[in-house]
């Protein structure tokens, strides 16, 4: 007689929430250690050498930015798992903005990778004065930097998705998917800030601090301390399907 196993929606909410961990770790060393300076510089000779003279570094950041959107993949995925019991589309439309991001996060790679290419030295690099590399490295760095807030955006609108099924799931506690939906304020504010009002930068990144960190904290917490509620995922799973 065949047998069928499923997956325990409660062991898969604590993975996701590993993977979060993981994300929490590996952020800090992806998106700032070796970057930090480069971003806050308005010197272009500056952040060219400083490129030079901290480019194992740089490296270390970028091979955690590959991780790192090598796990959101693997996340985005996981979650429309868990939350296809509350609505297949619009869980598969938060999956979608999450994929997007890790995409636009690998895409991102290129322009570190262009940005040591000019401070490498090469040969072929003679075609070109110190000032012009300076001024296309610091080029290439602000559109690195701005990208960040491109594939924020990306964030914002798989987290306002995320909180609504959430808030509806029935499984997971519903002030839990208010606090997610603060953090999508707070990524979408930061994104179209960038764009609309880049002098705001400083301001926009406090506000992401105070409301996104929170959520993503305590929707972590939750997902490892207590998963789901199993009979509540499976009777609305039931309720899907039906």
């Amino acid at each position: 007689m065949p047998t069928t196993t499923t997956t325990s929606p409660k062991r898969l909410a604590r993975t996701i929430g590993v993977l979060y961990v993981t994300l929490f770790v590996l952020g800090p060393v992806a998106f700032l250690i070796g970057k930090a300076d480069l971003f806050d510089s308005t010197d272009a000779a500056n952040s060219f050498a400083y490129l030079g003279e901290n480019e194992s570094t740089i490296r270390i950041g970028m091979t955690a930015e590959a991780l790192v959107f090598i796990i959101e993949i693997v996340a985005s995925a996981m979650l429309y798992v868990l939350f296809r019991a509350v609505s297949r589309h619009l869980s598969m439309a938060a999956m979608l903005a999450r994929f997007g991001q890790a995409v636009m996060q690998g895409v991102n790679l290129l322009w570190g990778a262009l940005a040591l290419s000019l401070a490498g030295g090469a040969s072929y690099l003679a075609a070109f004065d110190q000032g012009q590399l300076e001024g296309l490295s610091q080029l290439v760095l602000d559109t690195n930097g701005f990208m960040i807030h491109v594939w924020g955006i990306f964030f914002g609108v798989h987290l306002a998705l995320l909180a609504w099924l959430v808030m509806r799931s029935g499984f997971l506690p519903e002030w839990l998917g208010w606090l997610v939906g603060l953090g999508a304020v707070g990524y979408l504010l930061e994104g179209f800030g960038a764009i609309i009002a880049p002098g705001s930068a400083d301001l926009l990144a406090t506000v992401v601090l105070v409301l996104a960190v929170p959520a993503e904290l305590a929707f972590t917490v939750w997902l490892v301390w207590k998963g789901v509620d199993e009979e509540a995922w499976h009777a609305r799973a039931g309720a899907t399907l039906t």
